[in-house]
């Protein structure tokens, strides 16, 4: 299962509570560890992704898989 939309290029505001709340219930993550991984990697959802891995489940359609090689 593939996310709902590309992720690419999509910022998480951190200075929206609402946004926080948001991507940390969609990426199955605490507040907290959301706002330390965008003070970290910045707002960018693919960096917090690939920052979150280990914290995120593999079942989640958010979870960093390997990219599929165009042909």
């Amino acid at each position: 299962m593939k996310p709902p939309y590309p992720s690419g290029n999509i910022r998480i505001n951190a200075d929206e509570y609402y946004e926080i709340k948001h991507w940390a219930k969609q990426l199955g993550v605490s507040v907290q560890q959301l706002r330390s991984a965008i003070e970290r990697v910045g707002p960018l959802v693919n960096a917090v992704r690939l920052h979150l891995k280990d914290e995120i489940h593999p079942d989640n359609p958010w979870y960093p898989r390997a990219e599929r090689p165009r042909s």
